[in-house]
């Protein structure tokens, strides 16, 4: 077994990149890192993840230390094109709902449930507005059609699953939001599909 995920149950990077190589049926050895003791900042995980973030993808001599990158390495690698259409405007709508889950869903909804899960310190009203400006156009983009990107599911929905299924872990409610409540389901639908694991809040 080549592949290896350095994971932590409950982070929503890591579950994205779990979800997809469960989707993709792959055989993989899960490594979980004790994130509440620090395991992430050893200096052992250090060596492999120099930003001690998780997860971490190894295949290999390869390490993919970023959840979207290793969801693309995955695509490539497997040669999935319907997970990431190589034409150049498919290849540019997948980019565009990757930078999101870099950016919009990270200063929203993510933050948010950090602050009221874990006690982070977070500016709570941006985190609010952030995930109201995320969802609103995700709304708009998900009234017209069925997934995020194209026709069918891609690494686009994957890397925006994760966080926006417990957006209500950080005290956000998707209720005026049909559409991405009706998507939420069509991706629990998909064969292979993998829970987000829930915390206590």
């Amino acid at each position: 077994m080549s592949l290896k995920l350095y994971d932590s149950a409950r982070s929503g990077h890591a579950h994205r990149v779990r979800l997809f190589l469960s989707l993709l049926g792959l055989p993989y050895e899960k490594i979980p890192v004790a994130m509440p003791e620090g395991a992430h900042k050893s200096q052992e995980y250090l060596k492999l993840s120099p930003l001690g973030q998780v997860p971490t993808l190894v295949d290999g001599k390869v390490v993919i230390t970023d959840s979207t990158a290793a969801l693309v390495y995955l695509a490539i690698r497997q040669k999935a094109k319907r997970w990431l259409p190589m034409d150049a405007e498919g290849a540019a709508r997948v980019q565009r709902w990757l930078s999101a889950a870099s950016g919009e869903l990270y200063r929203g909804p993510v933050l948010a449930r950090a602050g009221r899960v874990y006690g982070r310190d977070v500016d709570v009203g941006r985190a609010n507005a952030e995930s109201l400006r995320l969802f609103k156009w995700m709304q708009s983009e998900l009234q017209d059609r069925q997934w995020l990107a194209a026709d069918h599911a891609t690494i686009a929905d994957v890397a925006m699953y994760s966080y926006v299924r417990v957006a209500d872990e950080g005290g956000l409610d998707l209720a005026d939001y049909p559409a991405i409540l009706r998507w939420l389901a069509d991706v629990e639908a998909l064969d292979g599909f993998e829970a987000m694991p829930r915390s206590a809040v």
